[in-house]
């Protein structure tokens, strides 16, 4: 694994700082050659552009989406809350569009907005309410990709036995869904049982995050093989992670028709090892085709990005990336991270500072 101008070979450090269980493994570590800092948001919502030089985050408390450049300048500011064109019930995933859009899911609306970077509204399509937490898998064009869990009644019509995951790809110009397909749950022997989010495979076929590191990789004719992070450990979560579950948690009980928030699920979160991925930010695939994963482990000074190679289901080594890592975009020959950084004796709100930091991955190859 090369990257121009800098290597490490680190062991994966537990929660104690010890070295975690498993083999050695390569970690490449580069530095940011651009910081972009931006108001805080709790969201993790990021869209690298196809310029490669334009980022735009969700704005959770303002119902805003931020673009900023490489430069640090404000591209644009758009959005409110409400119903209307332009406007949003509740911001979800943002994706860069293959002509310099950015596309915004609300799964408050159930609706898909495309927007210039500088805020000018496009057009907007209404998904189809068969899917729970609608997530845009992979960047758009005349069409979107949309992929999420399945309602009880999407799974009754949807038709595929072991299917729990459904793609629906959208025509923006018509708003027509002209394909949708069930993702199955894939037969692979696993030491553990759960499956998580999936995602095309722009190969063919489709990828499943599962649990305690491993990855399950779906080909175009349904077959399944399993691969395994070895930088993977049981890790519990820090008191700053559970602090912002908490968060989370409490804005997920004050927001109307939400579910009811029971106290024990944060106590079930302290308790139990972190999900292997982090939550919501789906893979990535750069020019050479190899899959990056944001992890979660040892997320405090340091982030980790997990990179495998799907044609030959290995995994390849990580890349370390500075700070709590809270979502990330990948394109072209740049990687974004937002990042936050804990809060510092200087900070007398106690607010920790949220950044984009900029990385230019063009000399990184694998084996």
């Amino acid at each position: 694994m090369l990257l121009a101008g800098l290597w490490a070979l680190l062991p994966a450090l537990g929660c104690d700082g010890e070295p975690a269980p498993g083999p050695g493994y390569t970690v490449v570590a580069p530095e940011p050659v651009a910081t972009t800092s931006i108001p805080y948001t709790a969201s993790g919502s990021i869209a690298l552009l196809s310029d490669e030089g334009t980022a735009c985050v969700a704005q959770s408390y303002e119902v805003q989406v931020r673009c900023v450049g490489r430069d640090g300048t404000l591209v644009g500011v758009f959005g409110r809350e409400g119903d209307g064109p332009g406007e949003f019930a509740r911001l979800g995933a943002l994706v860069g569009g293959r002509h310099g859009t950015v596309g915004v899911m609300d799964i408050g609306s159930n609706r898909f907005s495309v927007f210039e970077p500088g805020g000018v509204f496009v057009s907007d399509v209404l998904t189809p309410g068969r899917a729970l937490a609608v997530t845009p898998a992979e960047p758009f064009g005349e069409t979107v990709t949309l992929v999420g869990a399945l309602t009880r009644d999407g799974r009754q019509g949807q038709g595929v036995p072991g299917s729990d995951y459904i793609a629906l790809e959208i025509d923006l110009a018509s708003g027509e869904t002209i394909r949708q397909e069930g993702i199955p749950q894939a037969d692979v022997d696993l030491e553990c049982a759960q499956r998580y989010h999936a995602f095309p495979n722009p190969a063919g076929g489709w990828i499943r995050v599962a649990c305690r590191g491993h990855l399950i990789l779906v080909a175009a004719d349904g077959t399944a093989e399993g691969v395994r992070s070895p930088a993977y450990f049981d890790e519990l979560p820090r008191e700053r992670e559970i602090a912002q579950r908490g968060g989370q948690l409490d804005a997920l009980a004050r927001r109307p028709r939400g579910p009811a928030v029971r106290p024990e699920w944060l106590e079930s979160y302290r308790d139990a090892p972190k999900f292997y991925h982090l939550e919501g930010a789906l893979g990535r695939f750069d020019p050479a085709g190899h899959l990056w994963i944001a992890t979660q482990r040892d997320h405090n000074e340091f982030s980790y990005l997990d990179v495998f190679t799907v044609r030959d289901r290995a995994f390849l080594g990580s890349v370390r990336v500075r700070d709590h890592m809270k979502g990330f975009d990948l394109v072209g020959s740049t990687l974004v991270v937002l990042a936050e950084r804990a809060a510092g004796s200087d900070d007398l709100d106690g607010i920790p500072d949220v950044a984009i930091d900029w990385y230019d991955v063009s000399g990184l190859r694998l084996r």
